[in-house]
């Protein structure tokens, strides 16, 4: 989910971790019941951030501090060795073979604090023997032998575990999910190790998690959800030109917080992939931020001196979202297309051109798969001419650059021919095609030597909507 969603999703999740594991140990401590409910949250806790430490998204450091705050002050119960057991269960082999320094700062502090609890309980173990006895009889409550015992188990651990003589079969299981994870085209080859969460504070040991890290950067302006220091240098050029990006938004009458957001995010990216992954962060903000961000993305495309391709791109990279998330950015895309060409008889050339070029990389895009039947919502000549009345205006050029565009899209005749597919329900449109292929494609094309494949598509498209008009004869 980290990777598929962006990186904000890791950054609120060990957040969330964060805060539910304060909680929860505090309580577990309070009621003093290693096994009640507060315990196994708190268990859950420790599992959850240890596997994602063992899964490369989070450094070494982040589970060296945690188990520095599971032992602060020298505190150390039953639930606190419990604790500890599921972070060297989990962490322990990847914290041994890759974060050797982490590895060895963990066990010089956990021998420490443990061992010098266990020196204390063995020295006191004798003359508190007979109310330890006594206390136990009215339930399983902890001796101090018993605590002996376990801080013993857990220091036998972590010797065991610096000699590579422990056994990780709980680690097994997760093998076949490590192998998906490499060879799924869910992630379009991404690894954990590139959304890597760059900790600026210390984990678990300071009072609170920092308000910026929620946002997304540190307080030293690099990207707190990656390990890249390229992606750190970045997230700080952006924070630096947000701000002009913000009063340009506001210029152009993008008047809610949402909207500027979006587009700081799409105009202050790196490069089409950092646009989709910021726009992908910020619409999940709100309800209508996923409507909101694919009439940004029109917003920004009809606003260019020529059409470029950047925005397609950023299209397409939303629509390719897992589902249900991509499904609904392909639906809200349709639904900008048609709200952008119910206006396009109010726009100017550059805006009219830049339009038709990018709905006609959505209708090829095959992970958008924009149909070509929205074009009967533009509106064209009220006197009942339809698009035969408007060849003349931007509408025209509209429609021409449209299919020309489509034409060159295509992969092949047939490709060109199927694009056209969705037509068959509208016979007008199919007319005010065909007419606009006769009458302002044919005229423009290039000799038939230089680009013979491209009349090849022109023909297949023409027949194919001449033959869905005698069928509906």
């Amino acid at each position: 989910m980290h990777l598929v969603f962006g990186q904000a999703f890791g950054v609120i999740a060990l957040v969330e971790a964060d805060r539910q594991l304060r909680a929860s140990l505090e309580r577990a401590e309070d009621s003093s019941d290693a096994n009640g409910e507060d315990a196994r949250i708190a268990k859950n806790c420790v599992s959850f951030l240890a596997l994602m430490f063992s899964f490369g998204l989070l450094q070494g450091r982040a589970i060296c501090d945690m188990v520095k705050a599971i032992f602060r002050d020298g505190n150390v119960s039953e639930v606190r060795i419990d604790l500890a057991l599921t972070t060297l269960r989990y962490a322990g082999r990847s914290l041994r073979s890759e974060c050797a320094e982490d590895f060895r700062e963990l066990l010089a502090f956990v021998t420490a604090n443990a061992g010098g609890t266990s020196s204390s309980t063995a020295s006191n173990s004798k003359g508190s023997s007979n109310a330890a006895v006594s206390s136990t009889k009215g339930g399983p409550e902890s001796a101090p032998g018993d605590m002996r015992t376990r801080i013993g188990y857990l220091l036998r651990e972590l010797q065991d575990l610096k000699n590579n003589k422990v056994s990780f079969t709980a680690m097994d299981r997760f093998e076949p999910l490590r192998n998906w994870l490499k060879t799924t085209p869910m992630l379009r080859g991404k690894k954990a190790s590139d959304a890597q969460i760059a900790l600026q504070f210390n984990f678990m040991t300071e009072q609170e998690v920092p308000a910026n890290l929620i946002a997304g950067t540190s307080s030293s302006g690099s990207s707190s959800a990656t390990g890249s220091s390229a992606k750190a240098m970045r997230t700080s050029k952006d924070a630096k030109g947000a701000e002009p990006l913000r009063a340009l938004a506001q210029q152009q009458r993008l008047n809610t917080d949402l909207r500027q957001s979006l587009f700081v995010a799409i105009m202050g990216a790196e490069d089409f992939e950092h646009a989709a992954e910021r726009l992908v962060e910020v619409s999940a903000t709100a309800k209508a931020g996923i409507a909101e961000a694919c009439l940004i993305v029109f917003h920004c495309a009809i606003r260019e001196k020529a059409p470029n391709p950047y925005y397609e791109h950023v299209a397409t990279s939303m629509c390719s979202r897992p589902p249900p998330m991509g499904n609904r950015f392909v639906h809200n895309f349709k639904r900008a297309a048609v709200q952008h060409l119910q206006q396009a008889h109010t726009y100017g050339l550059r805006a009219t051109v830049a339009l038709a070029e990018l709905i006609a990389a959505l209708v090829v895009s095959s992970e958008v798969e924009l149909p070509l039947s929205i074009i009967r919502f533009v509106k064209f000549s009220g006197d009942g001419s339809g698009l035969g009345g408007s060849l003349g205006s931007t509408l025209g050029l509209l429609v021409r650059h449209m299919v020309e565009s489509l034409l060159r899209r295509a992969a092949d005749p047939e490709a060109a021919a199927a694009l056209f597919d969705t037509l068959a329900k509208y016979e007008d449109v199919r007319q005010g095609i065909l007419l606009v292929l006769d009458s302002l494609v044919k005229p423009r094309l290039p000799p038939k030597q230089k680009e013979a494949e491209l009349w090849d598509k022109f023909r297949s498209a023409r027949k194919k909507l001449v033959t869905m008009t005698k069928e509906d004869d």
